[in-house]
């Protein structure tokens, strides 16, 4: 989940860095990308509910220090 997350938004974030000042101008699909990938890390949840949802699932627990133990 988080290398696919960084992954999006990193790589549009240098896009539109080399694209510069047209990297963020509507006219360019560049800007779009970003925002595309910015608004999906944060529409899909964060990864540490998705990691709580997915234990939730598979009958673990998910304590708050980020690691899970079975229930």
């Amino acid at each position: 989940m988080f290398a696919s997350e960084w992954a999006a938004v990193n790589a549009t974030r240098i896009a539109a860095q080399v694209f510069g000042g047209n990297g963020f101008m509507e006219e360019f699909p560049v800007a779009r990308f970003f925002r595309d990938a910015k608004i999906l890390e944060i529409g899909e949840g964060t990864s540490e509910v998705q990691r709580m949802l997915i234990a939730r699932g598979l009958g673990l627990t998910a304590w708050k220090t980020g690691s899970i133990h079975t229930s």
